[in-house]
């Protein structure tokens, strides 16, 4: 039942989804990442790097434009097949000389003039789109969003055809594509001039951690590919596009026989390959100076960005907390190339559900029906078999089968049903501590009933003296000089070992033990030695089982037997004890023996009344009893009284009225 109601429990925070679970299913996406990223790539993508070493060589960013202008000659010059610019130049140029020309003029009403300078360098806009224009460029350009600002201009963007192919019985939900309101874009003269462009939107997941990114977007009711897929696109002289959806959304997009599977908003999972610079990095600064070989970089698809922490254009992924967002567009197209892709196909939560019902069953049976050591053996397979069965899928398939949940649920009811069982067991063993603590009582109280009987004694007498105890234990133990040693456990078993007090009377012969009249000095002596014998017999027992068999008892039990006829003032027996050099439970079981005995009949004496039994031991108050052991009898007198109507004798219930 316990495990039905974990697989319920279980299913419905698949269904919900809470933020803490898909923050730990993230996390476990990410080891997976992690674990299966290979470090091989094709080599056909690369990144030149506007690194710290390039702009200590060659100044601060933002460059002038010449000079990006000089460096994206030098990369069409190597033969690389397209080139994307993770980047936008959304102003003109403020270096021109042409700019300058005009605020000197404005400004300081100086005409300055120059002679020498070819006029495409004037303006360094007008220099940069003349080699936009000569090679196989993509210019980047950003997306906004309501909400976003953004300072819209006069936008050329570079819309890609696109064949959407819908399913026959189920409508898709209307435009799943993120939609964007409006535009960060580069000059009207560089997007004219370049034959393609690109967004290069990129967002986190919830937690802050780059994942996916989206291959398209719409604007302004048409479709826009992203930088990378713009990029790959101008290498791979694709023009068109299919994009596939599904009832839940985006399902694939198709480059002529290329299918990359998306999820329902059209974002790629991204595979990364490795931590940072796992993508070749080429220094920027080395382009320029020349220093690449000839043909480095033919055939390659060239992605232009930053790696410097200052320029900001960095990300956490899966697989490195700091990733130059130029290296994202890269594995994005490297993923493309290679065709390895990562997916979460709509049937995956289907699947995953399925699997939580399935092995909800499974483990509460297993674990309902197997030992502890089978029921860890049975979690450790269950997990390490979910763990690498994700990890397969994903390495081996591409696919993203999450085993959070399966392993919560294989996790919840192997705690369920291991506390169950503990719980069981434990009520078994309280059963077993009972039982063997009532046969303990009974065999106790058995023994010293074969005493008694041979005393002409009732059995009465064992249990009014132990309930006489156990009054004065819980009265005794709220004392200052008695709560450290009467605490709970050890009073209990002070209570069980009382009714050995008199167990050595075995010993005395019957002639002795049974005279009606006054005993001899010799049979005396002989009676008193009823607490060394039943001293010796406990402790022959306790020798013969072992102490750790229950030591208190048994220490107990000895104290009680062998000096519970000693008194305060030294004249008892068998050792002339005094004071507190008398254990203290043979002092409380003095006093309960006392009372009992007098307000009972003997064959050797008459009973007295319950009032002159108390007169009686107050009287014995610091000579043969302890003081404060009396004080607590005095206290408790009108108890004890009870108890003695409540168990007295049935051949003295005629006299119970007496005593009362």
């Amino acid at each position: 039942m316990g495990g039905a109601i974990l697989t319920i429990i279980v299913s419905l925070l698949y269904l919900h989804q809470p933020s803490l679970l898909r923050f730990l299913d993230n996390r476990l996406y990410d080891i997976l990442l992690r674990s299966s990223a290979s470090g091989h790539t094709t080599g056909l993508a690369v990144v030149v790097d506007l690194d710290e070493d390039t702009l200590a060589r060659f100044g601060q960013w933002p460059w002038p434009r010449y000079r990006i202008a000089m460096l994206l000659d030098a990369l069409r010059e190597s033969g690389a097949s397209s080139i994307g610019l993770d980047m936008v130049f959304a102003e003109a140029d403020r270096t021109s000389f042409s700019t300058l020309q005009r605020d000197l003029l404005r400004d300081l009403k100086i005409r300055a003039t120059v002679s020498g300078l070819p006029a495409s360098f004037m303006d360094h806009d007008t220099a940069l789109a003349g080699v936009l224009g000569r090679g196989p460029f993509v210019l980047g350009y950003k997306f906004s969003f309501p909400g976003e600002k953004a300072n819209r201009g006069d936008c050329v963007l570079h819309p890609l055809s696109v064949t959407t192919v819908e399913p026959t019985r189920h409508p898709p939900a209307p435009n799943p594509l993120f939609g964007a309101e409006d535009a960060v874009c580069n000059l009207r003269m560089l997007s004219t001039a370049a034959p393609a462009s690109g967004f290069f939107n990129v967002a986190p997941d919830f937690d802050g951690i780059l994942r996916r990114a989206p291959l398209l977007m719409t604007y302004e009711g048409k479709f826009y590919p992203s930088l990378s897929l713009a990029t790959f696109m101008q290498a791979s002289g694709t023009r068109r596009a299919v994009l596939k959806l599904a009832a839940g959304g985006v399902e694939s997009l198709y480059l002529d026989r290329i299918g990359i599977p998306l999820d329902a908003r059209g974002n790629l999972r991204i595979r990364y390959r490795g931590p940072g610079r796992t993508i070749p990095h080429i220094s920027a600064g080395d382009v320029l100076s020349g220093r690449i070989p000839q043909d480095h970089l033919r055939g390659k698809i060239v992605f232009l960005g930053s790696s410097a922490v200052g320029l900001g254009d960095v990300h956490p992924t899966p697989l490195d907390t700091v990733f130059p967002g130029a290296e994202v567009h890269a594995t994005i197209v490297d993923n493309i190339l290679k065709q390895d892709f990562l997916s979460r196909p709509a049937w995956a939560p289907g699947l995953e559900l399925v699997l939580v019902v399935a092995l909800g069953v499974l483990s509460t049976v297993l674990l309902a029906w197997t030992g502890s050591v089978w029921s860890l053996l049975t979690l450790a397979v269950g997990m390490i078999g979910l763990w690498q069965g994700a990890h397969w899928a994903l390495r081996s398939q591409g696919l993203f089968l999450s085993p959070l949940f399966p392993m919560i649920l294989v996790g919840a009811n192997f705690a369920w049903l291991t506390a169950l069982k503990y719980w069981q067991e434990e009520r078994r063993a309280r059963a077993r501590a009972r039982d063997l603590a009532l046969t303990q009582d009974f065999t106790i109280l058995c023994l010293a009933s074969l005493t008694e009987t041979r005393h002409q004694e009732t059995g009465g007498h064992i249990l009014r003296t132990q309930r006489y105890v156990q009054s004065l234990c819980r009265h005794l133990a709220s004392h200052p000089n008695y709560r450290e040693f009467l605490d709970s456990e050890t009073a209990e078993q002070f209570c069980k070992s009382a009714p050995l007090h008199d167990i050595g009377k075995v010993g005395v012969p019957d002639s002795i033990l049974l005279k009606p009249g006054k005993l001899t000095p010799e049979e005396f002596e002989e009676v008193k030695k009823h607490t060394t014998y039943g001293r010796d017999a406990i402790q022959r027992a306790e020798e013969k089982f072992g102490r750790s068999a229950n030591s208190a008892f048994l220490r107990l039990a000895k104290e009680i037997a062998y000096c519970h006829h000693e008194r305060w003032d030294g004249a008892g027996y068998p050792r002339n004890l005094r004071g507190e050099g008398i254990p203290l439970s043979g002092r409380i079981m003095a006093v309960a023996d006392v009372y009992d005995t007098v307000t009972r009949r003997r064959v050797y004496k008459p009973a007295i009344p319950h009032a002159e039994a108390v007169l009686l031991i107050a009287q014995q108050r610091g000579t043969a009893l302890d003081p404060e052991v009396v004080d607590a009898f005095l206290e408790l007198q009108e108890e004890f009284r009870q108890i003695g109507l409540e168990l007295a004798d049935t051949e003295e219930h005629g006299a119970a009225v007496e005593l009362a």
